[in-house]
């Protein structure tokens, strides 16, 4: 038996095997806890996966920016109690891994923009993890300075603009009725501040998008997430692509088909 996890920062989903998918509130959930109960209940369980929306490393949980969490060795905890393996992955990275399965490319992008707006490469068939596996974070990248800080403790990153908890901060800021704290509702209104947050929406998706092409090279770009995992996201993009550095062609850019691609890609840990 195999146990799957996916610790968002909303959202602690798991399964066994392929069984039915389990959603608790992250903000209940204690993993070492967890982790002993469901072994408990399940002693045929062989092998963990987790997808855990945050910076990790060899097994360690590190920080996470929507996740109170404390450094953590999760996989030695459990090898060293349990005859059981753990491996613990960054939630983009473990989406990029089910996409790549499902797209088959070798240099593949992946971008789910939800709450934040969180990224993973792929290249030449590997994950890009970099000295700390900490690589391919592009809605940290500095962007413009913000009057309020993103959850990972800057001011000026990307995501503070181009995200759902980055919208939600500029209604706020601004005095938005909060049933337009959304991308598509905002798009109604007949407002220049909220128009002004939309475009500056776009204006970082199309930075983020130009600056992870120019570094990264794929051929293959995955959409998903609440904020972007539509069509008008991807034509968005398909637009810019035209006017990309060096003329680039062949770029594939595909909303992703997937319900759980974290939890899907701990399978492939």
């Amino acid at each position: 038996m195999k146990l799957q996890i996916d610790f968002g920062g909303t959202h602690f989903r798991y399964r066994i095997d392929e069984g039915t998918i389990i959603t608790k509130p992250s903000k209940e959930i204690n993993l070492p806890s967890f982790l002993d109960a469901i072994i408990s209940k399940h002693p045929d369980i062989k092998s963990i996966g987790i997808s855990f929306a945050g910076q990790v490393k060899e097994g360690v949980i590190l920080s996470s920016p929507n996740i109170h969490s404390t450094r953590f060795d999760v996989k030695r905890y459990i090898e060293s109690k349990y005859p059981i393996r753990l491996e613990i992955q960054n939630d983009l990275k473990c989406a990029a891994l089910a996409e790549q399965a499902l797209w088959k490319s070798d240099h593949l992008a992946v971008f789910y923009i939800g709450t934040g707006f969180g990224s993973a490469f792929i290249e030449s068939g590997k994950l890009i993890l970099g000295s700390r596996n900490q690589s391919g974070e592009i809605g940290h990248i500095p962007y413009q300075k913000a009057p309020f800080r993103c959850n990972c403790g800057r001011e000026d990153c990307l995501e503070l603009y181009t995200s759902g908890s980055g919208i939600e901060k500029w209604c706020e800021h601004l005095n938005i009725e909060k049933a337009y704290h959304r991308l598509d509702r905002l798009q109604t209104l007949d407002s220049p501040v909220a128009k002004k947050i939309v475009e500056n929406f776009y204006h970082g998706l199309a930075h983020a998008f130009h600056t992870a092409l120019n570094l990264f090279d794929f051929d293959t770009l995955v959409l998903g997430g609440s904020v972007g995992q539509h069509e008008e996201i991807k034509h968005f993009l398909k637009e810019e692509f035209t006017q990309c550095s060096f003329h680039k062609t062949g770029l594939k850019i595909v909303l992703s088909t997937l319900e759980e691609g974290s939890l899907e890609g701990t399978k492939y840990l």
